[in-house]
């Protein structure tokens, strides 16, 4: 699961406009960051880009962190799309109520 204070507190610094107020004491530039630091700051920007889905595209906190069941999910959301774009919204909710239970079987948000 992806700590809520770190995503707050990535949060601020995006939305203050620069993110190397995260970045450790003498490191200027993204490029110089250990890749642990640089890539929990690029996977907490992914995760706080989920804000700008309508909510029911959005995906369930509990499997950020699962590559496969992302790639189910956003598999999902791409035919559900196209089924609302051809006219089939009704049963484009009916299939992904059908996936989300079983996405978070077993999983807590």
């Amino acid at each position: 699961m992806c700590d809520d204070a770190w995503l707050a507190t990535v949060r601020v610094a995006r939305d203050a406009g620069d993110v190397s107020s995260l970045f450790p004491p003498g490191i200027e530039r993204l490029i110089d960051l250990p890749f642990t630091i640089q890539n929990a700051i690029l996977a907490a920007l992914g995760f706080l880009s989920f804000d700008e889905l309508p909510e029911e595209e959005r995906p369930p906190k509990s499997i950020w962190l699962d590559g496969e069941k992302m790639k189910a999910w956003w598999a999902e959301i791409k035919r559900l799309r196209k089924a609302k774009m051809e006219g089939h919204g009704d049963q484009a909710s009916m299939s992904k109520n059908a996936l989300t239970s079983k996405l978070l079987v077993g999983f807590d948000d």
